[in-house]
């Protein structure tokens, strides 16, 4: 309890739970039950107190009809069920992110679960540990079970912090998820291309880009794989490339990514394969065409669904698209280039996560073992 003495009278405050009230009384006895009384209420979900403290104890203790005011139910309090407060996060936090759509995505199937109608100091780690207990029963994966938990942990901690520092200034708001046991990350993806076993045989990359071709919307298709292969880029890059980010100089050719995923601006520099496969989708466009035209029309939903057929086709069992930017970027190690060049291209900030996009070919070490 924080009291203040003026003129005899003692003014007692209770900030807890995001409750934050004050009242004044005549000595330090009267308070100090008034703050115990408080936070027993809110502790019991009781709160506003006036429904739970006996009429003639309202003008003892200090309370008072306007006690049913203390809480501004439209602003952030630890009174509001988790789907409440997951409509907040996701307009005055999630919008904002690279990765929205995926959030969203995931916050409105978390306000699709029993847990979302608990308020959130009600949410304990018992809650969540039997909510990993159930995704793992399930057959989830370890990486999806994690982001589900980190989302709401990302939602308590902006919750706990200070409104100065873009939070809801509900400090005395307990995450529960550090006392949750999650499963272990997966392991780093190693999957490359394979070569062609016999001479005279496709490799994986062939037979991918021949039955990208007979598919839907089949040369975009290829286009796109050649340049993931060549950049190492992300699908959402790829997507994203635009007229005007082409550039052209003495030293060679560059895609310009003003805002990568990890928020720096980089140059992605062109393989004469790749700068040949823009200068095909730059020639199919009118002359003067708009410098912020995107160069492919699909989306990701539709590469997506596309290279799954393709992969069916080819028989490139459990290929992912994003395989192809392993793939680049251990190509690029191949050839020599350094961590730091590699990291220029892929737009990773640490080389221990740039390492794990860069995996060696048993070919290509024994090539240079002898």
């Amino acid at each position: 309890m924080a009291g203040v003495v003026r003129n005899g009278r003692v003014t007692a405050q209770v900030r807890y739970k995001g409750v934050s009230i004050a009242q004044t009384f005549e000595n330090k006895t009267l308070a100090g039950r008034w703050v115990t009384a408080v936070k027993a209420a809110i502790d019991a979900r009781q709160w506003p107190v006036k429904e739970l403290v006996p009429a003639h104890l309202l003008g003892k203790w200090g309370f008072v009809e306007e006690i049913a005011a203390a809480i501004d139910d439209s602003q952030p309090h630890a009174g509001w069920t988790l789907d409440r407060a997951l409509d907040h996060y996701l307009q005055t936090v999630s919008e904002s992110k690279k990765g929205y759509q995926q959030e969203k995505n995931r916050i409105a199937w978390w306000k699709r679960q029993p847990l979302a109608g608990k308020r959130l100091d009600e949410i304990t780690p018992e809650d969540l540990q039997a909510h990993v207990g159930r995704r793992l029963a399930e057959g989830r994966a370890n990486s999806t079970i994690r982001n589900e938990v980190f989302l709401l942990s990302g939602l308590y901690e902006i919750a706990r912090e200070r409104p100065t520092l873009d939070g809801w200034g509900l400090e005395d708001l307990q995450n529960p998820v550090p006392h949750v046991r999650l499963p272990d990350p997966p392991a780093p993806r190693k999957r490359r291309l394979e070569d062609a076993e016999q001479d005279g045989a496709h490799g994986e990359e062939e037979r991918m880009l021949d039955a990208l071709r007979c598919g839907k919307d089949g040369e975009e298709m290829a286009l796109i794989c050649l340049l993931a292969l060549d950049t190492g880029m992300r699908l959402s890059e790829l997507l994203d490339v635009r007229v005007g980010q082409v550039k052209r100089t003495r030293g060679g050719r560059y895609i310009h990514r003003p805002d990568s995923k990890n928020g720096h601006a980089r140059k992605v520099v062109l393989t004469t394969r790749a700068a040949a496969t823009l200068d095909t989708l730059l020639d199919r466009l009118p002359s003067g065409a708009d410098k912020d035209r995107r160069l492919f029309t699909l989306d990701a939903k539709q590469v997506d669904y596309r290279w799954r057929k393709a992969r069916d086709l080819a028989g490139a069992a459990g290929l992912h698209f994003h395989d192809l930017r392993h793939e680049g970027l251990s190509r690029m190690a191949e050839k020599g280039l350094t961590i730091g060049e590699l990291a220029e291209q892929s737009g990773h900030r640490t080389a221990q996560v740039l390492l794990r996009y860069v995996n060696a070919k048993v070919s290509e070490v024994s090539r240079k073992l002898g």
